[in-house]
């Protein structure tokens, strides 16, 4: 599919969603007060998607009708809609959040087409689904998720047992561009011991030790709430009974300990290509852009004019780019330069 084709889908797709009253949705107010924020830039967002497809149908030389497409925490499920909406053969909706299943499931409603299939769960339970059905998808693409998620070791295992599957991540953690990563880090930094949370993800470990040990020091329980950051309550004791060595995955990144939500994850290229190297994949990232669908004239034209500059930059666009998209596939398949 041409790229004109499918900016053109993105425009008609748009008009569809922006005519939608979703007020009148028997969704929960959280989905809602999220698609308010989202819907001043639904047409920016579709144009990730369509980048996405266009970019991933192309590295399986498939047509979207021959696609088995994977919408892998879907939220909202804007993207497996807009799939269905330009032709994908069969979409398959995933997210372990019940709001948005629920959400998914009154705009198929609303709309009259949507997902093929709506699954609540992870990654596990999409593998096991798979292979009970003998379905074996093409293409996987997950927005916005990927530096959330608590396990990437296990989350890429389930997924790359999924045979030949092409995966494509979009993420806002980007290592590289350093206004980006100051921002993140700041929002790290509140979590785990500002405002950003209360009670804060330190307070949360620091209270979960003294009440598994109470005869420990404070300065020493302490230590032990700083050195577990990034471990959820399971992992905490055999680090603390153990009196084991633990080093956080980075000087600012950290997850609940609840949850095992990470707080936006920041990871280098390297980092993804040692997580997928023992299943026999490769990586490779592209730089994202900014939204140009502005309705003050002059921002519009400034991230015209950044979107050109990232694009015949090189590597050195990295730097200015907002997001970056992470696409993985066995190895040996990347053409070499």
């Amino acid at each position: 599919m041409k790229r004109e084709k499918w900016m053109n889908g993105v425009d008609g797709f748009a008009g569809k969603l922006e005519a939608i009253d979703y007020e009148s949705l028997p969704v929960s107010d959280y989905n809602k007060q999220y698609i308010r924020r989202l819907r001043p830039a639904f047409r920016y967002f579709l144009r990730i998607y369509a980048l996405c497809f266009r970019e991933g149908l192309q590295a399986i030389r498939k047509e979207p009708g021959e696609v088995t497409l994977i919408d892998y925490g879907g939220g909202c499920g804007f993207l497996s809609l807009f799939a269905k909406a330009i032709g994908f053969g069969r979409v398959v909706y995933v997210d372990h959040n019940p709001l948005s299943v629920a959400t998914v499931t009154a705009l198929r409603g609303k709309l009259g087409f949507g997902p093929d299939e709506i699954l609540e769960g992870t990654s596990a339970e999409l593998l096991s689904w798979c292979r009970a059905r003998q379905i074996k998808p093409q293409l996987l693409i997950s927005t916005d998720v990927i530096e959330h998620v608590y396990d990437l070791s296990l989350f890429f295992r389930e997924l790359t047992a999924l045979e030949n599957l092409y995966m494509i991540f979009t993420t806002g953690s980007t290592p590289y561009n350093p206004y980006v990563r100051k921002r993140l880090e700041t929002r790290m930094r509140s979590v785990e011991t500002g405002k950003g949370e209360q009670p804060n993800f330190f307070t949360q470990r620091l209270h979960f030790i003294r009440s598994n040990y109470p005869s420990l020091p404070e300065t020493e329980a302490e230590q032990w709430a700083h050195r577990t950051r990034g471990l959820i309550y399971a992992y905490i004791p055999a680090v603390v009974e153990g009196r084991r060595s633990y080093f956080p995955p980075g000087p600012y990144n950290t997850c609940d300990p609840e949850t095992g939500n990470w707080e936006e994850r920041i990871l280098s290229l390297e980092a993804y290509r040692d997580l997928l190297a023992p299943y026999g994949y490769e990586v490779r990232m592209r730089k994202g852009f900014y939204n140009e669908e502005r309705t003050n004239a002059f921002l519009s034209f400034a991230c015209r004019c950044i979107n050109a500059l990232i694009r015949v930059s090189g590597k050195a666009g990295f730097c200015i780019a907002p997001f970056i998209t992470i696409q993985c596939k066995k190895k040996g398949w990347f053409p070499r330069p």
